[in-house]
């Protein structure tokens, strides 16, 4: 299982509020693109699942 960014979904029209609830600090964003997820500080908590409202994070 690992986090996956769906940029589809993602706006990129402002600062990811996920972001924020990451416990490691596994996400990072470039500007107002889609984050990038570093997989080897991830924990599969699934908090920025939870927390994204586009649906654009998901634990596959």
């Amino acid at each position: 299982m690992k986090l996956v960014v769906k940029k589809d979904r993602c706006p990129q029209n402002h600062p990811c509020p996920s972001i924020r609830v990451c416990p490691v600090n596994a996400l990072k964003q470039k500007g107002y693109s889609a984050p990038e997820v570093d997989q080897e500080v991830c924990i599969k908590c699934g908090k920025c699942v939870k927390y994204c409202p586009m649906k654009a994070l998901v634990l596959e």
